[in-house]
């Protein structure tokens, strides 16, 4: 259960400095993040401080262009580390035109238990070869945890959603097809150290082999500004409740609870 609570926050929406930004192709721009962007969360169980998340953005030199470096840790900090350590990196290395991954990476470290995995994606050929588990076919446009989040900035939520239409997008995770479905249920302001954002609220769509039961047990909440980064997590488990919340970030594309 502490795998899923870190698993949800890197799914939905939970450090490098960045490089120095070369000149690139305006058809490789896109209006939702920088490179250079870092999102620092909060993260408590119940009353008590339990981690912390941290996502980033930077370039990487691939052959004579470059790919986005996206990394996200997560990690048990006061109280909750003294009964459950982790810490977890996970990394993607992303395609700036398409918004594709070509590379993932998770360096798993909770407790006792370790795991590192590299898979590199082949898109034309529609499959991934994992360190691990060797080449899988895959479904077309596959991704990895990680991209799909910035996947959906980039190219889902500028859409005019509709109440309850859902986000569905297949992701290759623990050497399984992995897809992920989100319902976008209505807009909203909500309080945060920042006062009040406007946000979309989001719950997971239930079907069979979903780890919720009900819809409020997960809720997500991601500013409707052009950032589209997530601000409030919220999620029910059966000893209690899990909240993230945004508490710190640099270089957003845009002002932050502004207009998109």
């Amino acid at each position: 259960m502490k795998r899923i609570i870190f698993i949800c926050i890197l799914i939905y929406g939970f450090s490098i400095i960045a490089i120095a930004q070369p000149k690139l192709d305006s058809a490789y721009l896109n209006t939702a993040f920088n490179v250079g962007e870092k999102l620092h969360y909060e993260v408590k169980y119940g009353l008590i401080k339990g981690g912390e998340a941290q996502m980033t953005i930077d370039l990487f030199p691939n052959g004579d262009s470059y790919v986005y470096h996206v990394r996200a840790m997560a990690v048990t900090t006061g109280v909750a580390s003294k009964f459950a350590r982790i810490y977890d990196i996970y990394e993607s290395y992303i395609d700036i035109k398409t918004g594709y991954p070509i590379k993932a990476s998770r360096n798993i470290r909770e407790n006792n238990y370790t795991l590192y995995n590299e898979v590199l994606f082949f898109r034309d050929q529609n499959y991934v070869v994992s360190v691990n588990s060797g080449k899988k076919n895959v479904p077309p446009n596959t991704l990895d945890l990680l991209s799909a989040f910035y996947f959906a900035r980039r190219h889902l939520f500028d859409q005019k959603l509709q109440k309850n239409q859902t986000i569905a997008l297949t992701t290759y995770f623990e050497d399984k097809i992995f897809p992920v479905k989100i319902k976008y249920l209505k807009t909203e302001k909500i309080r945060t150290k920042y006062g009040k954002i406007k946000c979309m609220k989001f719950v997971p769509v239930l079907e069979q082999g979903n780890p919720f039961k009900k819809e409020d047990d997960l809720q997500v909440w991601f500013s409707d500004d052009g950032n589209y980064i997530p601000i409030k997590l919220k999620m029910s488990l059966p000893v209690g409740s899990v909240h993230a919340e945004l508490i710190g970030y640099e270089n957003l594309k845009n002002p932050l609870g502004g207009n998109p």
